[in-house]
């Protein structure tokens, strides 16, 4: 796929094709390119509300394979990384042993310096994600992991505090621990079941999530977390138990989300829709975020000079939003 290489991502085609042939059975590919991007107004009309993930195109091509071919319920994996500490943040969080002694006026001269570092490569950008808020207390460090915005760029996009969430946590509580309360309060309700479930409803599917049974989650909330994380290892519990049924090569594979080539499809296939979508009169007269803020933005990623693909997106999916809701009776 053009632009993967830029992603980080990691081709899923041939891991599934071993998986099948491993476990005897059928495979249905489904082909994802940019031509997706014709359902993103209709998907926006499926959810009720202006969410941004490339992902939701996914599970709506799926669901529409799934329902021709008489298919009405399919299994997901939801809340596997949620439960089990799967994400890239809950091994940069534990990394944070390494680093989070040094003086705060140090660790300032870092995020400093992780701002400056250039965004053109998946490493680097990763890089820069993980340090460039390591001034900050702990607690605000804490949800800055989930940022992919700076909160004083837009402030009207970033004004939700998560920190509440944490409130009810007894004193004490590992912080990998906080950080998988946000999960499960917030990014995997308000956004990946809440994708899953709407896109999935279009097409007269259903989807469940074994992973989120409750006697599962009680046992999972009960696990030390060194059996979640262990050697740099996130889900190891997990991977261990299923060592007798799976490849070794499957099972500890990089990790790879359920994303696309966002950034390189922002310089072609999604410029059009951005130039309709973002213009400077269009964000004048919508009124809700200042028209000369989301310019320096979007000529800063597109000369690499920052990563502001995602919030953009999410910027065009608010606006579809609007037109669909707001601007038609």
């Amino acid at each position: 796929t053009p632009g993967a290489d830029q992603e980080g991502m990691v081709e899923d085609l041939p891991y599934a094709r071993q998986v099948a042939k491993h476990l005897g059975i059928d495979l249905q590919v489904v082909t994802a390119g940019p031509e997706m991007l014709d359902d993103l107004e209709k998907a926006i009309y499926f959810l009720d509300e202006p969410q941004a993930d490339p992902a939701i195109l996914h599970v709506h091509k799926i669901s529409q394979l799934a329902a021709q071919s008489g298919v009405k319920v399919l299994l997901s994996g939801a809340g596997g990384d949620d439960l089990f500490t799967g994400y890239r943040r809950h091994r940069a969080l534990q990394l944070e042993a390494y680093w989070q002694w040094l003086p705060a006026t140090v660790r300032t001269c870092i995020a400093e310096g992780a701002k400056h570092l250039p965004t053109s490569s998946s490493l680097l950008r990763k890089l820069r994600k993980a340090m460039q808020y390591a001034g900050l207390p702990a607690d605000e460090r804490l949800q800055s992991y989930f940022y992919w915005l700076p909160p004083d760029v837009l402030p009207t996009l970033s004004a939700y505090s998560l920190l509440p969430s944490l409130n009810d946590l007894p004193k004490g509580t590992a912080r990998l621990d906080q950080m998988l309360r946000l999960e499960m309060k917030h990014f995997l309700v308000d956004h990946n079941l809440n994708y899953t479930d709407k896109m999935s409803m279009a097409s007269g599917v259903e989807v469940r999530v074994p992973f989120l049974d409750l006697p599962l989650v009680a046992l999972v909330a009960r696990l030390p977390l060194r059996l979640k994380q262990k050697n740099g290892c996130g889900k190891w519990i997990l991977k261990k138990a299923m060592e007798p049924y799976l490849p070794h090569s499957i099972i500890y594979r990089p990790k790879t989300g359920f994303g696309a080539p966002l950034r390189y499809w922002l310089q072609h296939h999604l410029r059009p829709m951005v130039d309709d979508l973002l213009s400077g009169p269009v964000l004048e007269q919508r009124g809700i975020f200042p028209a000369a803020s989301v310019n320096e933005m979007l000529q800063r990623t597109l000369k690499g000079q920052a990563d502001f693909a995602y919030p953009l997106f999410s910027l065009m999916c608010i606006e579809l939003w609007c037109r669909r809701f707001l601007d038609k009776p």
